[in-house]
């Protein structure tokens, strides 16, 4: 019998990039899938999040990958900084902006915050705090990168910070890292986080 070729998804025509349609969203389902093995991606695909984030993954898969997201009426959002073979710098985020068609992308770097931005992309900013003087260099940067979102990493910290980030910039806060429970996630948007990003598949409702 003939095995049928299966069609690779092609580029979307036209990429949503608008941050208050991806929080209307995130207002029904506020959770953002973590993609670190490719293996998980159809159980990511099948559930409500409005979005997905895309770590570790080779530069040269990329595009099908984001297109299969966008295919399914969601949003791909790929953490420059972490991808294998990949530019940090301006051309990576064209690459990413122009060629592959994201619709965001992550970053801790305001340099490339700033890139993406001119790219016109949803820009979010991770912050990995440990302390109160990097909660200080880190509102810096975000104040003088200006991205959509704020990504606080780890989770568990988010409590203890989120005041002092609000009174300082009122940016869309997503948290993240080490969100395995669902009172860890409840616990995150109670204290105003839009949305939680997570590796954890029994999150993705």
């Amino acid at each position: 019998m003939a095995t049928r070729a299966m069609t690779p998804p092609a580029r979307a025509q036209a990429v949503d990039r608008s941050v208050a349609r991806l929080f209307e969203a995130f207002d029904h389902v506020p959770v953002a899938a973590v993609i670190r093995h490719a293996e998980d991606l159809p159980r990511a695909l099948a559930s409500q999040v409005p979005a997905i984030f895309f770590v570790r993954a080779p530069a040269f898969h990329l595009g099908p990958l984001v297109w299969a997201v966008q295919a399914r009426g969601k949003m791909a959002f790929v953490h420059i900084d972490l991808i294998a073979g990949l530019g940090k710098d301006r051309a990576g985020v064209a690459f990413l902006a122009r060629e592959i068609g994201v619709n965001g992308i992550i970053t801790s770097h305001s340099a490339l915050v700033a890139a993406a931005r001119a790219d016109r992309v949803i820009t979010v900013q991770r912050l990995l705090l440990y302390d109160d003087l990097g909660l200080h260099s880190a509102m810096a940067a975000v104040e003088h990168a200006r991205p959509d979102i704020v990504e606080v990493q780890p989770a568990v910290i988010f409590p203890l910070v989120a005041e002092q980030i609000r009174a300082r910039h009122p940016v869309p806060i997503i948290v993240g890292g080490f969100v395995t429970e669902p009172h860890q996630r409840q616990a995150a948007l109670e204290r105003g986080a839009r949305a939680v990003s997570t590796s954890t598949v029994s999150l993705w409702p």
